[in-house]
């Protein structure tokens, strides 16, 4: 057995930073990506391949969500609107 010394510890003051993200934040350029990826694969994918259906799919749904989130966001405002937290002790 060591007779070491356990090893010291320091706390080391951290600033805490808040970040908010609303799904809007994500969804908008999720809806852009998906868009723009459909139109580079049209001219390189054969139209009805598994491919295009896929990436014309993505773009939908992208696009879905965003519409869904918005409807929610008219009826309730504060429903999916981030929510601070208290900050961590300890």
């Amino acid at each position: 057995m060591s007779t070491a010394d356990p090893p010291k510890v320091i706390m080391v003051p951290v600033k805490r930073y808040d970040i908010n993200l609303t799904l809007d934040d994500i969804m908008s350029p999720l809806t852009r990506m998906s868009a723009n990826l459909a139109a580079q694969a049209a001219p390189a994918v054969a139209p009805g391949s598994d491919v295009h259906q896929h990436v014309q799919q993505l773009s939908d749904l992208a696009q879905q969500v965003r519409d869904v989130v918005s409807r929610i966001n008219k009826a309730d405002p504060t429903l999916l609107a981030p929510k601070p937290t208290a900050p961590r002790r300890g």
